[in-house]
């Protein structure tokens, strides 16, 4: 006669903590900080180098906040709401400046830098990415045309996010939308920057049903991080995932020729005039 026995298995699942690359115009919104606050307790969060550029400047923004809102979002609103954006990233900014770089650490905010002492960089990631984003950026500068209307600063700032998007890899952009675009389902600022780069952006509907996986995922990270009441406040989060098959296919530099070529002039860098961004797709949705 045969005994079953059962043996009791404990079995430990380690999740990878997940990243994002953050909308600058999102950051300095109204929710922006704590957004970044509370969604950097569960997974990693990269900000553009553009953007910190804008933070060392806080004082030049805090006089002149219009050349951080997009002019979609003030020609398609009353001038009440107008205002009301420009108050919002007024105090945005203070919030920011008033915080300072301590958040790089306390919450894992990722940055590229001018240079390597500069960036803050997941551990195991070498410094090649450095000069991996700046080809990326350089590149997709090229292609920009003057058919999209925003301030300098804040094309600036989109390029800087796209690229280090792109030069992460496995990972995507949140960003947002301002009511009035919702609406009318116009797409966030930095999809427009997108059409601009001749990177068409598409819609992705919400009968898709890998969307729906994904929208729902999200949500879960948002019940987790404790930001349901962002999105019942009124905050229009979008989704933003890049295709950017060129870019996957190239070889990024070993750390030794990153330093051997970070003095010289960025039109000499190798491959300065790949484009990149040839066959790039974008494709959004909204949360």
């Amino acid at each position: 006669m045969m005994i079953a026995s059962s043996a009791t298995f404990s079995v430990k699942f380690s999740q990878q903590r997940y990243a994002c690359v953050l909308d600058p115009t999102l950051a300095l919104s109204k929710y922006g900080l704590l957004l970044v606050k509370q969604l950097g307790t569960v997974m990693d969060i990269w900000l553009g180098r553009e953007f910190w550029n804008i933070i060392d400047n806080t004082r030049f923004y805090l006089d002149h906040p219009e050349l951080l809102i997009l002019p979609m979002a003030s020609c398609s609103s009353p001038l009440d709401r107008q205002l009301s954006i420009s108050q919002d990233t007024l105090q945005a900014l203070q919030q920011w400046e008033q915080m300072g770089k301590q958040i790089l650490t306390d919450l894992k905010l990722f940055r590229i830098g001018e240079r390597p002492e500069e960036s803050f960089l997941p551990r195991g990631m070498g410094t090649e990415i450095i000069w991996y984003y700046e080809s990326l950026a350089r590149s997709l500068e090229a292609q920009a045309s003057n058919t999209f209307d925003a301030s300098e600063v804040l094309t600036s700032a989109f390029r800087d996010t796209v690229a280090l998007a792109a030069a992460i890899g496995s990972t995507l952009i949140l960003t947002h939308q301002f009511p009035p675009a919702t609406a009318e389902t116009l797409p966030p600022g930095i999809c427009m920057a997108l059409t601009s780069w001749q990177i068409p952006c598409q819609l992705v509907t919400l009968q898709d049903e890998m969307a729906t996986l994904e929208r729902n995922y999200w949500r879960q990270i948002f019940v987790q991080a404790g930001l349901a009441k962002f999105l019942w406040a009124g905050l229009h989060l979008s989704v933003l995932h890049l295709l950017v098959p060129a870019a996957s296919q190239s070889a990024s530099l070993p750390d030794r020729e990153y330093q051997s070529s970070k003095n010289q002039d960025s039109a000499k860098l190798p491959h300065a005039e790949t484009n990149f961004w040839q066959g790039s797709q974008g494709f959004w949705y909204q949360l």
